[in-house]
């Protein structure tokens, strides 16, 4: 089992550790337990999933749902409401859709970050670097240049990038790009995924994992990941 496998798995566990005895569940544990990014991204998912199983159950149903059921049935007491399992499936999608809209309407933080952040230092510590091309040069040159501060804003041309040479690998089904450049005399690596939509910029998240540090960010229109073997203050001091 590899970790994308363990994550399609343990996806499915519910929080509150109520699964912890299901053997479905056991390699994908045991994997988390051995790998500390899958086990950082289980505990963000974990937190996620508590997070909307709570929101679900602070939903009450409004007081007139009842009067207004059994006046719609004086009034058409021969089209009698049978509320069966599929009705009450169909109320739980409503319900979920609703709280998912409302309460989770801002993109996710810390379980999407941490996870870009993972994928940064697996691949930096399993990967095959390298890319051409002239737009890369030009970015590569302008992250090395200790006057830039990324977190304000790269002026990142995703297509042109890609198409001339730059590194291109894949994340949850999507393209992203790597660029290796050099600050200070310190190597790092810079992945950039492009967002669905715009959105709003969030907090940083820090990762830590077998000597190697990465940090993940947004801004309106792409998330990035920057990792390398320098401390999280090296890192810290790119954005």
């Amino acid at each position: 089992m590899n970790s994308d496998e363990a994550k399609f798995r343990l996806r499915a566990y519910r929080p509150g550790g109520r699964d912890a005895d299901n053997a479905a569940f056991a390699e994908a544990l045991a994997l988390a337990e051995r790998d500390p990014a899958l086990r950082e991204w289980f505990k963000n998912e974990q937190a996620f999933d508590a997070a909307v199983t709570a929101k679900i159950r602070s939903v009450a149903a409004p007081l007139e749902l009842r009067a207004a059921i059994l006046a719609g049935a004086r009034i058409a007491p021969r089209r009698r409401l049978r509320f069966g399992p599929a009705w009450w499936a169909i109320a739980a999608a409503i319900v979920l859709a609703f709280t998912w809209s409302t309460f989770f309407r801002q993109p996710a933080q810390a379980g999407s970050l941490g996870e870009f952040a993972g994928f940064a230092i697996d691949d930096l510590r399993n990967g095959h670097h390298g890319g051409h091309g002239a737009a890369l040069s030009a970015l590569q040159a302008m992250l090395a240049n200790p006057s830039t501060h990324l977190a304000r804003g790269l002026p990142v041309d995703f297509a042109q990038l890609k198409n001339s040479g730059c590194r291109t690998l894949t994340f949850a089904g999507c393209d992203v790009l790597e660029i290796c450049f050099q600050r200070a005399g310190i190597e790092f690596h810079c992945y950039i995924l492009p967002r669905a939509g715009p959105g709003a910029a969030g907090t940083p998240y820090h990762l830590a994992s077998n000597g190697m540090n990465a940090i993940a960010w947004n801004d309106s229109h792409y998330t990035y990941a920057v990792v390398g073997t320098a401390g999280a203050e090296a890192i810290n001091r790119l954005l």
